[in-house]
């Protein structure tokens, strides 16, 4: 049984990638690329399956909900099957066929359930598996290809106790349902070469299948007659009420019994569809589109609504920025290489903005930037935002509507130049960008002489500066492909990471570059590709590369001692050994807490550490949380409310943390939860915090048990008297003062034991 994570975490999947459907009764089931939702279309009522319940995020191929089992089933593109049960709320998982060494990962693709007296005909790549819904065990495989090799079945229909099989590359092949020795493939028979059938289904008492070049046969024993020509790429069949439901990628028709065309829906849209799958409840039709979710339209009313959950426009998160209940995403991409052409070409998707957790998405064709990388939200103006564009340049949105890009034609921003020295025409990249606390825009862009800029967002004023200083023009255009994400720190310095020169660091007050490179008998880094940069909350640079993590304490230090050297963290494993911390793991991001805690984000999941790293509070996986990937792209941390987002290429989660950002006063002073009840196990939170508030707690005679100085706008404490045994039912006394002592707060905590 798979954990439901609910009590803790929350999904912000993109449900707008529909790829399969499935309607039952009054409700319609659809799979939204790595979970699922169910729509009532009476009540309005959409419901989320994902990996908060237990799902398995990974790429759905193929749903079915069973009426007579109350179960949803989940089929996987790795052959994962999940089994969600409604009456006890737990999901199962099925990895029999994972598991199979005798079929390869691309064979065990889940393609189609179909259900009979009990059982789920499961359609693969490899063949045909039973799966028993009452007992939830596989029966028999059937290899149904020539000598029993494995063929591939598309979809499954069972009419006159007869199972059909819509192959890929067999025709269609079929035999006696109730035949006992299923298994031999000699009792499967194969209709006149159809070659690749897709569909599959019973209609007007026949069975019909979409076969050569898109056209519609009627199949019978040993033969198939054309009906008609579809004249278009078939996705999906459905039959429903004598009518013939046939889904284009741009089209859905209807054809009743004589074949004539009753239906037709998707000629009027405001937009270029992708329809992928079907679903008919009554006279209502939906459909599934690869880029706007679900579609739900009548037989007897072309208009028609967007039905799917809110969320942002994709799940392949690259980049996110979070404010105080807000949060930003971007969808772009490029390879370790910094090539945004890498991986199938430009992205091109637009911009995500959750605000008080309503989604605002700005599609690509409003912004028109490809590769979009990077976010900068303006603190003096937190409805400006600008987003760096690894291919276009600069976008700048105001109350999320585009008023500005910025590139090679409206500003000193450059194209780049190749290994060759020749300029590539149309092609900016900018990628770090952030604000200093004058409410100025810094930002990098890769392979141009003048790789540092700086805007004026009131004046529109550019300022542009040579990074040959730091960087020689014989080995950047050729050695240093790209830079990442810049931090700023009080006194206005930046520090950026880049593809080979290491952590790249400019002071604005000297107008002076500076360089951490080399390995132990230099800057003693593990690695001159420098994914990332943070500054913790004592103004300590904390470094990831592709092959490890190091800290620079004394960061301004750089610029005057050309000896300075970053550190590793040591620490001792389980059996005592001195080791380095994460040592040859490639970092994608850090981030710091309100508690001057790190997350780290790496391709092996999510790593929550002390302030000194010495301590590693949280390593959250797939197997252990509701992570969708162990790969996290990128983490944010709502300091307002202690919530932390992962972004990950299959979606972003977030895990409701506690550590808060620090306050300006004791007004919002809290404890939870409170009171504290028997069966609770977990850590009491003290949260409203001012920065190094001294927080004393004493039992109701005075006597201490715990003391603490916050590093941020929270404490947790363990209910122990100083970390040994649990302290006794009763009331304690919580007494905070601030650093300069000026301002107290009292407040109380309840323990039931």
């Amino acid at each position: 049984m798979a954990q439901d994570y609910s009590a803790n975490w929350e999904d912000y999947f993109s449900y707008y990638e529909i790829v399969d459907i499935h309607s039952s009764g009054n409700r319609v089931f659809a799979a939204a690329k790595n979970s699922v939702f169910s729509y009532n279309p009476v009540t309005g009522e959409a419901i989320k399956f994902s990996t908060i319940n237990g799902l398995a995020g990974e790429n759905v191929s193929a749903i079915h909900f069973s009426s007579t089992s109350n179960v949803l089933v989940v089929g996987y593109e790795t052959g994962l099957i999940n089994v969600y049960n409604f009456s006890t709320g737990n999901t199962l998982q099925v990895i029999d066929i994972t598991e199979r060494q005798t079929i390869s990962p691309a064979n065990r693709r889940i393609n189609d359930f179909f259900e009979v007296n009990g059982q789920l005909l499961i359609s693969t790549n490899y063949g045909i598996s039973e799966f028993n819904l009452s007992n939830l065990e596989f029966g028999d495989t059937f290899y149904i290809g020539n000598a029993g090799s494995q063929l591939g079945v598309n979809e499954i229909v069972v009419f006159n106790e007869v199972i059909y099989a819509a192959t890929q590359g067999g025709s269609v092949r079929y035999a006696d349902l109730n035949n006992p020795n299923l298994i031999d493939f000699n009792q499967w028979q194969q209709v006149s070469n159809l070659g690749n059938v897709r569909n599959i289904s019973v209609f007007n008492n026949e069975v019909v299948a979409v076969g050569n070049g898109q056209r519609l046969y009627e199949i019978n024993p040993n033969s198939a007659n054309q009906i008609i020509n579809l004249n278009g790429n078939v996705n999906d069949l459905l039959v429903k009420d004598n009518t013939l439901y046939v889904v284009y990628n741009s089209l859905v028709r209807g054809y009743n019994t004589s074949f004539n065309i009753i239906y037709n829906f998707g000629s009027n849209l405001d937009f270029t569809p992708r329809f992928l799958s079907i679903g008919v409840i009554d006279d209502r039709v939906f459909v599934g589109d690869a880029n706007r979710g679900l579609l739900y339209t009548s037989q007897s009313n072309a208009n028609f609504q967007y039905v799917s959950p809110q969320g942002p426009l994709r799940n392949s998160i690259f980049q996110m920025q979070a404010i105080p209940n807000e949060l930003w995403t971007v969808f772009g991409d490029y390879n370790i290489f910094f090539n945004p052409y890498a991986g199938g070409g430009l992205k091109s998707f637009g911009a995500s903005h959750l605000i008080n957790d309503e989604w605002v998405n700005i599609p690509f064709e409003e912004i028109n930037a490809n590769n979009l990388v990077n976010i900068a939200i303006n603190p003096r103006n937190v409805d400006q935002v600008f987003l760096s564009s690894f291919n276009d340049g600069l976008v700048e949105i105001q109350d999320n509507e585009v008023v500005n890009l910025y590139n090679e034609e409206n500003s000193p921003i450059e194209e780049m130049i190749d290994g060759q020295g020749n300029i590539e025409p149309n092609d900016t990249r900018v990628n770090g960008i952030a604000f200093d606390r004058n409410g100025t825009l810094w930002g990098n862009v890769a392979r141009v002489v003048n790789g540092l800029f700086s805007l004026s967002p009131g004046s529109g004023n550019f300022n542009v500066f040579d990074v040959s200083e730091v960087i020689p023009n014989n080995t950047y255009y050729t050695d240093n492909f790209g830079f990442t994400d810049i931090v700023i720190d009080n006194s206005g310095n930046l520090y950026y990471g880049s593809y080979g020169s290491g952590v790249v660091a400019f002071q604005p007050s000297t107008n002076t570059f500076a360089r951490l490179i080399g390995n132990e008998s230099q800057g003693n880094l593990p690695d001159n590709y420098v994914t990332n940069v943070a500054l913790d909350n004592n103004n300590q640079l904390w470094i990831g590369t592709v092959r490890g993590l190091r800290v620079l304490f004394n960061p301004t230090g750089i610029f005057t001692n050309s000896n300075t050297q970053a550190q590793e963290i040591i620490i001792l494993d389980d059996d005592g050994v001195a080791q380095e911390l994460l040592a040859n793991i490639s970092i994608s991001d850090i981030e710091v807490d309100g508690n001057n805690n790190k997350w780290i984000a790496t391709e092996s999941g999510a790593f929550y550490l002390s302030s000194n790293g010495q301590e590693t509070l949280y390593n959250f996986t797939t197997e252990n949380s509701p992570l969708p990937s162990n790969t996290v792209t990128d983490i944010e941390v709502d300091g307002s409310s202690g919530r932390v987002y992962f972004g990950t290429p299959q979606g972003i989660v977030a895990f409701n943390g506690t550590a808060t950002s620090a306050q300006d006063s004791f007004e919002n002073v809290r404890a939870f939860p409170n009171p504290v009840r028997p069966n609770y196990s977990g850590m009491v939170t003290i949260d409203g915090l001012m920065e190094n508030a001294n927080v004393k707690i004493t039992d109701i005679e005075g006597n201490l048990v715990y003391e603490e100085v916050s590093q941020g706008g929270s404490i947790q404490w363990d209910t122990r008297a100083f970390g040994k045994h649990k302290v006794a039912s009763g009331v304690y006394m919580v007494l905070i003062i601030s650093e300069d002592q000026l301002e107290t707060k009292v407040t109380k905590i309840m323990i039931i034991r």
